[in-house]
């Protein structure tokens, strides 16, 4: 009887949370909130044996490289808005690149954009409401330990 081989990858759940949250006031700003309540996740991917990336776009759309993501993704998401009159908001994800981990593994997270794929990770805007919808890339090594890696990221906004 033939002896049969299986050979898999790692299965890996991924979520990081935008849980460190600043909102810096200038003086002479009327109401102003900054609420973050969509968690940018990776979901479930299988490594294939060497480094790859998945990438979630703040447009919702997701890409991959040498990874197979199988989901579910979701961009992260916060609410900026403030009273008249309307002053420049400054929107930042600092620092660009953060670990993530599952208590003994880590892989980082880089090249966030917040409100357009190109954006980059800061955005200036004079408006009541701005929408921030946040992607980022994973960069996953081709022997990444199984497990649900989580952490954090920190969004800013200085009201000018």
């Amino acid at each position: 009887m033939a002896k049969r081989t299986t050979k898999r990858s790692a299965s890996l759940f991924i979520k990081l949370s935008a849980a460190t949250v600043a909102a810096l006031l200038s003086s002479g700003a009327d109401a102003q909130t900054l609420n973050c309540f969509d968690n940018l996740i990776y979901g479930q991917i299988m490594t294939c044996g060497t480094p790859g990336t998945v990438t979630v776009r703040p447009d919702g759309s997701m890409t991959s490289s040498c990874v197979s993501a199988l989901g579910p993704t979701t961009r992260a998401r916060c609410i900026v808005t403030q009273s008249f009159p309307y002053k420049p908001m400054q929107i930042q994800i600092s620092p660009t690149t953060t670990a993530i981990n599952n208590g003994g593994s880590t892989m980082s997270v880089t090249d966030f954009n917040i409100i357009s794929n190109a954006n980059g990770p800061t955005a200036t805007r004079t408006t009541p409401f701005v929408s921030v919808p946040i992607g980022a890339t994973l960069n996953v090594g081709g022997t990444q330990a199984g497990g649900t890696y989580n952490g954090s990221f920190t969004i800013s906004v200085v009201f000018q």
